[in-house]
């Protein structure tokens, strides 16, 4: 909504106006004054995007009020009304939007607001919530860059850049998953609610390509930073698990206070910690990055068409395998690496050691090298794990 206040020294004139403008959903008003210091007092101290202002005030001139306003805030909206026609001229010398000559009728005001509309870029007046979350969302894809800029970007949404957070990453549970950049509607249908919970007191929620993102602006002290964020973790868990069942799979959680300079990095590590945590250790629930070992920060380094070309011609020949004979070798590849014996594989696959070990062979034939070999295991390690980050995970198997 746009920011909008009203000043006109007579008062019903004001409440007319005020009766008038509040029909239209896209403006919100935030002051009505009959007092021009009173409404530059407002403009000092917070964002206003528009003001509608008479010209002819006892202790004021509204031509020289507009300037005095712009120096608060210079990409203020002016709309000049007043009983008087013969101002027209000067009105727009000071890049006044709109002039409008009293008595104000709804059929005029339609034709300012379709000016406003135009003028004034629609991020400027969407809900602050959706307008932080498409900042968030900039900030993800590398953009804006420069400190600076970010900076001035946070202020606007009456965020302190500097200031450092704790940051979650909700992945959405596998009944509700669905491909990055397409959330499926079952967890769109909930995502309002579970946003407006999980945006109070030191909590800011917003909708990310893949899930939720939390940041916590509570204070962590540097000796025991990890255990304090697996316990504010916990307590959002808490509170998904009684509002909103079965609604989030895991919860990541990035390796270390961050501040936006470095927001990117801090979010994919929690959606790492998380996407890869609930496929090793399903019923822990949330995962911090730092217990995720060496392997996973290798996806930072590793370019993505090597990644690719490492999946394809490990996991991608199983995978190819198994549709054209039916088997279910890649499963069987999966346990392997997951688990200490191959015995243990048979009993959490409910088939016979036997016909592990026959798998097994299979498998080996078919990548060219023994599981045995410290090279072949590390090598498939580091590729599942590199399967896992680059795919919204399946069901997680017990």
């Amino acid at each position: 909504m746009i920011k909008t206040i009203l000043i006109d020294d007579e008062l019903p004139a004001l409440e007319a106006l005020s009766y008038l403008l509040r029909q239209y959903p896209v403006l919100e008003i935030v002051g009505e004054y009959t007092d021009l210091e009173e409404a530059c007092q407002k403009l000092r101290h917070e964002p206003v995007q528009l003001v509608f202002l008479d010209i002819q005030m006892p202790t004021a001139n509204g031509l020289d009020a507009a300037r005095k306003m712009r120096q608060y805030q210079n990409n203020l909206t002016v709309v000049f009304v007043t009983a008087h026609n013969q101002f027209a001229l000067q009105a727009f010398e000071v890049d006044a939007i709109d002039y409008i000559v009293k008595p104000v009728i709804k059929r005029r005001l339609d034709a300012t607001i379709e000016k406003i509309m135009g003028k004034i870029p629609q991020a400027a007046y969407e809900p602050l919530p959706k307008r932080r979350g498409e900042f968030f969302n900039r900030l993800l894809k590398g953009a804006p860059t420069n400190d600076q800029e970010i900076a001035g970007q946070a202020q606007q949404l009456g965020l302190d850049a500097s200031q450092p957070f704790s940051l979650f990453f909700l992945l959405p549970a596998p009944q509700t998953a669905a491909p990055e950049n397409n959330l499926a509607p079952d967890f769109r249908h909930r995502r309002t609610a579970m946003l407006d919970a999980l945006s109070t007191g030191s909590l800011l929620a917003w909708e990310t390509p893949h899930g939720l993102g939390i940041l916590d602006f509570s204070p962590v002290s540097a000796a025991n930073a990890k255990e304090e964020e697996q316990l504010a973790a916990a307590r959002l868990k808490a509170l998904l698990d009684s509002r909103f069942p079965q609604t989030v799979a895991a919860i990541g959680i990035a390796p270390q206070p961050g501040t936006f300079s470095n927001f990117a990095a801090g979010y994919r590590e929690a959606r790492y910690a998380a996407l890869l945590g609930i496929r090793i250790s399903p019923r822990t629930e949330i995962y911090h990055f730092l217990d995720s070992g060496l392997i996973m920060p290798l996806a930072h380094y590793i370019p993505q068409p090597e990644i690719d070309t490492l999946i394809n011609n490990t996991f991608g020949k199983l995978l190819r395998y198994d549709r054209q004979n039916g088997t279910e070798l890649f499963v069987t590849l999966e346990a392997i690496l997951l688990n200490d014996s191959l015995q243990t594989v048979a009993e959490k696959l409910f088939i016979h050691y036997k016909t592990v070990l026959f798998r097994k062979q299979s498998i080996e034939k078919i990548l060219g090298f023994s599981l045995n070999s410290f090279t072949g295991r590390t090598t498939l390690g580091v590729a599942l794990t590199l399967l896992y980050l680059n795919q919204t995970p399946a069901a997680p198997k017990e």
